[in-house]
């Protein structure tokens, strides 16, 4: 008789292909090859890099000393931003209460359900504004892949778990997460915090290893006096967070005195560097070409940027959430 896989027994062989991937492309000789043919895209690609205006660039310069950048909705100046913000906090309202169920039963990462992004077109939509494409270009220095967009959930318990650790994402070099707040966020309501000291032991020539890191790995890596440049993005509803999550410490902090809904959006050079390490928000390859159906070609290229790998980058499934 066969015996049923265990869940992670189940996840571990799922996830073997992009781990193997991983080890592969972190091998010496390999990221050498990768990390210059990177360089000589970004050469380039520079004389082609969009025009920005002046509240653009900040945000660019912004994410290059220190990693984040805090703004709001009005400052962008994105048509469709409040009816935006409205939607998506109506979606989260109505998912509160499954939210909590999942969070007593010792679900981690909690998230709305994809299908209602699916369902909202506007919301994926909004990702794709060439304002914030011009910013994701200048920032990563090719031109963007779109990850699409999830609304995270927190629940208000307290726990230090998964994506509220202390961690780098693993999709590229180097990336952005744009979020939006819901509704207003104070120190107790799971403010994002970002570590504003970039840790250069990541890149090509030293290779890539994501590790949660507790502050014992942060003294190391950053310095002991590392939670000086902790920088906690407190706000009211419409609050806009850009982090490079890729090259700089970040978390949800836990919240303690209510739930925290955000939007977040996720973008990364076309191509990434690790593709089987992307689509983290749950819409499924069938959603992004539905919801990109009649777009121009930038927000196609943009959404649909797993049609521009390797075929052989193509083949190997996504890790699991």
């Amino acid at each position: 008789m066969i015996l049923p896989l265990s869940p992670e027994r189940a996840r571990w062989l799922r996830d073997l292909p992009s781990r193997s991937a991983l080890k592969v492309l972190n091998e010496r000789r390999v990221r050498g090859w990768l990390g210059r043919r990177h360089a000589a895209a970004i050469a380039r690609h520079d004389a082609r890099l969009p025009p920005i205006d002046g509240a653009g660039q900040a945000i660019v310069d912004r994410l290059e000393r220190c990693g984040v950048c805090i703004t709001t909705l009005d400052a962008l100046a994105i048509p469709g931003s409040e009816a935006l913000v409205e939607t998506a906090a109506a979606l989260a309202q109505a998912f509160a209460p499954e939210a909590r169920a999942l969070s007593r039963a010792g679900q981690a990462f909690i998230i709305v359900p994809p299908a209602d992004i699916a369902a909202n077109p506007r919301i994926f939509h909004w990702g794709l504004e060439d304002r914030l494409l011009d910013i994701a270009e200048r920032y990563i220095g090719l031109p963007a892949a779109y990850d699409g967009v999830a609304i995270n959930y927190t629940v208000a318990d307290g726990r230090e778990i998964s994506t509220r650790k202390w961690h780098r994402d693993w999709e590229d070099r180097r990336m952005l997460k744009v979020a939006v707040y819901l509704h207003d966020v104070d120190t107790g309501g799971g403010p994002f915090e970002c570590i504003a000291r970039q840790d250069t032991v990541q890149s090509d020539r030293e290779g890539y290893n994501y590790d949660l890191a507790d502050d014992d790995a942060l003294a190391r890596r950053l310095g002991e006096d590392f939670a000086r440049d902790v920088v906690s993005c407190t706000g009211p509803r419409g609050t806009v967070v850009f982090c490079d999550t890729a090259r700089f410490f970040h978390r949800g902090k836990p919240a303690t005195t209510r739930d925290r809904a955000a939007l977040f959006y996720s973008y990364f050079a076309n191509p990434p560097r690790h593709p089987f390490l992307c689509e983290r928000t749950g819409l499924g390859r069938a959603d992004a070409l539905a919801l990109a159906e009649g777009l121009p070609e930038r927000q196609r290229r943009a959404a649909l940027w797993r049609g521009q790998l390797s075929p052989l980058l193509r083949m190997i499934p996504s890790a699991s959430l």
